[in-house]
């Protein structure tokens, strides 16, 4: 792995989530000027749990730091929480609706829990796709 590209990744990504290196320092435990060294091309070595506090105080994976490709699931092996199955049996939701809101990556805690929320979501995302398609 190369430490300063994970460091141009660090900073870039920190600067995206409007965190000061103090701020990500207290939200990870890990001290500022250890994270100072990763952003710059003195790099460092940091684990995969350095890796990991960074990457979950960010809203990121890992695998986003270190340049790696994400882990996709195909559509028919994307886990469907059980709220989601709920709100799709209860309105016969398409297999490409339902796949397409398995997918939606949630911050902790934020996962629609109820029929309530998941519609909100997927008229939000219709209404979306409708504006996108008036602006063509």
């Amino acid at each position: 792995m190369d430490e300063y590209v994970v460091g141009k990744r660090l900073k870039r990504q920190r600067l995206r989530a409007g965190l000061s290196l103090a701020e990500l320092a207290e939200a990870t435990g890990i001290s500022k000027t250890y994270l100072v060294r990763l952003e710059s091309d003195a790099g460092g070595n940091p684990s995969l749990d350095v890796l990991r506090r960074i990457a979950e105080a960010l809203d990121i994976t890992v695998a986003d730091l270190v340049g790696a490709a994400a882990v996709r699931f195909a559509d028919n092996e994307a886990p469907i929480p059980p709220s989601l199955r709920a709100f799709a049996d209860e309105v016969s939701l398409s297999d490409r609706d339902l796949s397409m809101l398995a997918s939606i990556r949630w911050r902790k805690g934020e996962e629609p829990l109820t029929s309530v929320r998941w519609r909100y979501v997927l008229d939000s995302l219709r209404a979306s796709k409708a504006l996108d398609a008036e602006g063509e």
